[in-house]
């Protein structure tokens, strides 16, 4: 069985566009499950801002910056809150989101 490759040899301009495309992906994700809110959106925001974490530790190992797609999808969550009636399904959703984005983080430790 070969070893993955990971690839560490990119250049500050790369990690930069790739931690970009995840927060436009972040925001694409908030838009989705705030508009069509239901139970698959909890597990949406859960699942998808895992993979937006992990995605953004390959890119930077500083947690503070493999955080930025959250904090994308946090500043898109507030301004859904802002623009649609609040219900209890939107204000729980963001606890989804951050313990999704917060998990790898903490599991890696």
């Amino acid at each position: 069985m070969s070893e993955p490759v990971v690839r560490d040899n990119f250049s500050r301009g790369e990690a930069v566009a790739g931690l970009t495309w995840l927060s436009v992906g972040a925001l694409v994700s908030v838009v989705l499950e705030t508009v069509y809110l239901g139970w698959w959106s909890f597990l949406v925001a859960l699942l998808f801002n895992v993979v937006l974490t992990k995605t953004a530790r390959l890119w930077s190992p500083r947690p503070g910056v493999a955080l930025i797609p959250l904090v994308a999808w946090l500043a898109g969550f507030a301004v859904a809150l802002a623009l649609l009636p609040p219900t209890a399904g939107l204000v729980a959703l963001p606890l989804a989101g951050i313990a999704g984005g917060v998990w790898p983080l903490l599991r890696a430790k």
